[in-house]
């Protein structure tokens, strides 16, 4: 009895088919399961000489064309072409390292050090470090008093020695991108306020992505030219 009613259940489970009117119909939905396939693991690194290593390394392997995609300004992906299931496989991915540029006001102090730290010297640089030199940072209270009225006055924030016009744009180079590749100069924005201290804001619309994302597809054309002339390595921009 027991048995019959297993059967039963069993029967009522399976899935039934039916035709109507030339199509074909399911009484339950249905889930392809695609078969497995073994995959590379994809390797993770931080500079593009590392790219360049792994494809002259594996790429005997790996038995077909690869391309080499600058994804953004600071990641690189390796991908092969489709393989005979229509799939790619992602074989490696690069992250620059680098510190990149908060934009925004920050104190002179604080300038002072981002200019020496994170940014390569050029003219911008310069002027802006004479500029934050003839800048103090003021906090206090001066008094009159002539025995009849009294004067306060109160200063605080950031103040220049001397009166100085302020360029509203200067040209910077950032660390912004991979180190292999020159790092784009782009304009920005110059603001100084007395209670934020000295502000810098990107003013090219983000053309700077682009210049890195050039220097990058450049780096692998020239570092990866036999592969790309033997056509086993593509170079995407």
């Amino acid at each position: 009895m027991l048995a019959k009613m297993i059967d039963k259940i069993v029967a009522l489970k399976e899935t039934k088919t039916f035709e109507i009117a030339g199509q074909t119909y399911a009484d339950a939905p249905l889930t392809r399961i695609p078969p497995h396939v073994d995959r590379p693991d994809c390797i993770s690194v931080s500079g593009l000489d590392g790219i360049c290593k792994l494809i002259r390394t594996e790429l005997a392997k790996i038995n077909t064309v690869i391309m080499v995609q600058a994804k953004s300004y600071k990641s690189v992906e390796v991908m092969t072409t489709y393989l005979p299931d229509f799939s790619r496989n992602i074989l490696y991915r690069a992250e620059a390292d680098v510190p990149g540029l908060r934009t925004g006001f920050r104190s002179r102090e604080v300038a002072l050090i981002e200019l020496r730290s994170l940014f390569i010297p050029n003219e911008g640089t310069a002027y802006l470090l004479d500029l934050l030199s003839r800048m103090t940072d003021e906090n206090s209270v001066s008094t009159k008093d002539n025995g009849v009225t009294q004067t306060v006055e109160a200063r605080q924030g950031v103040a220049l020695n001397a009166l100085v016009e302020v360029k509203p744009r200067i040209q910077l180079q950032p660390f912004r991108t991979f180190l292999e590749v020159p790092q784009p100069e782009s304009e920005f924005l110059l603001r100084v306020d007395p209670n934020e201290g000295i502000g810098f804001f990107e003013a090219d619309g983000g053309v700077w992505k682009l210049e890195a994302k050039r220097n990058i597809a450049d780096y692998f054309e020239k570092n990866l030219k036999d592969l790309i002339e033997a056509g086993k390595v593509v170079v995407m921009k």
